[in-house]
């Protein structure tokens, strides 16, 4: 009677080391790719909170005369930006500035952004380009 030979079959540890230096690489260049990602979707959050309370405040001012800074502030996003407005607190004011400052894990290269009562746009960083910070808008 003739005995079967059994064959085993398994990783050899060059094999394992291989697939694990490969993931470590694809995870090296997908995880900075996605945090960006990540950054830019919240920081158009902002925007679309920026651009919601100057609306507002531009209603207050159709029907007042003034800007009121002690309305319209946004608090809509998560905590992830502090919104301010210039002046502070101000009932009857000729004009405004409210800024988004980035909070824990949100510091980029555009760092705060600023919205003027006549539609000017700032970043807080002078090196940053205002157009790619605020999304073509």
């Amino acid at each position: 009677m003739a005995t079967a030979k059994i064959v085993q079959s398994a990783f050899t540890l060059l094999e394992l080391a291989i697939v694990v230096a490969v993931i470590g690489t694809l995870l090296t260049i997908a995880i900075p790719s996605y945090r960006q990602y990540v950054q830019r979707a919240h920081r158009a959050d902002a925007v679309r909170e920026i651009f919601a309370a100057a609306e507002c405040q531009a209603r207050i001012k159709a029907q007042t005369g003034y800007f009121d800074t002690t309305r319209c502030v946004p608090t809509h996003v998560d905590l992830r930006y502090e919104f301010r407005f210039e002046p502070v607190d101000v009932l009857t004011s000729d004009h405004f500035t409210l800024t988004a400052l980035p909070l824990d894990g949100q510091e980029d290269n555009c760092n705060s952004l600023s919205l003027g009562h006549t539609g000017t746009r700032q970043v807080g960083n002078p090196g940053a380009s205002v157009s790619k910070c605020w999304g073509g808008r």
